[in-house]
């Protein structure tokens, strides 16, 4: 009886040894992606869309609760960033309800190399699924932006820019968009 007692324990800690293991293990991101800028409501509608490709590389960390954390870099064709391309990396905490945060925190150096200051420029919003092979970016550019009560700036449903990939039409875009940010938004895009 013992002997079974001792062998089911053992086999119990091996097997939370190896789900630990592969959950903590960090997976490897590398994806290109085609996909399509659209603009949302019905004014968005009667513009069309703009295809675009995104290129994600990196590792994917997922704590034991279940918290994921990108780590790398994210290039979407076209797009300029004021950042220093030696400083491009990226750490994305997705929140419960699915996004990420795209903010890049550099240092402003002189002529000698040595730092002036810091910033942070905060680029897009970030939904993906598990394996990044199918994301949506809420765009940040200063004419999709309405100011909100305290003056913040707030993205908005009704009129707000998205690049989903893989697409290659708006509707492909939409649906996936709605699928990607179902725990997050309150009602479809459109």
């Amino acid at each position: 009886m013992k002997r079974w007692i001792v062998a089911i324990g053992i086999l119990i800690i091996i097997i939370g040894a190896g789900w630990i293991t592969y959950v903590k293990y960090p997976r490897t991101v590398d994806v290109q992606l085609s996909g399509v800028k659209y603009q949302l409501g019905s004014e968005g509608a009667k513009f069309g869309t703009e295809p675009t490709a995104v290129v994600i590389q990196g590792k994917l960390y997922t704590s034991l609760r279940g918290d994921r954390v990108f780590k790398g870099t994210i290039d979407i064709a076209g797009e300029q960033i004021p950042v220093p391309a030696d400083q491009r990396k990226l750490e994305i905490h997705f929140a419960d309800d699915g996004w990420g945060s795209m903010a890049y925190p550099y240092v402003i150096l002189n002529g000698r190399g040595a730092a002036v200051d810091t910033e942070i420029y905060q680029s897009h919003q970030l939904f993906a699924n598990a394996d990044f092979s199918q994301v949506t970016f809420l765009l940040s550019t200063p004419d999709n932006y309405s100011t909100g009560a305290k003056g913040h700036t707030v993205w908005s449903d009704v009129n707000g820019m998205m690049l989903s990939a893989p697409a290659s039409s708006r509707e492909e875009a939409l649906a996936l968009s709605n699928m990607l940010m179902r725990d997050f938004i309150k009602k479809p895009l459109q």
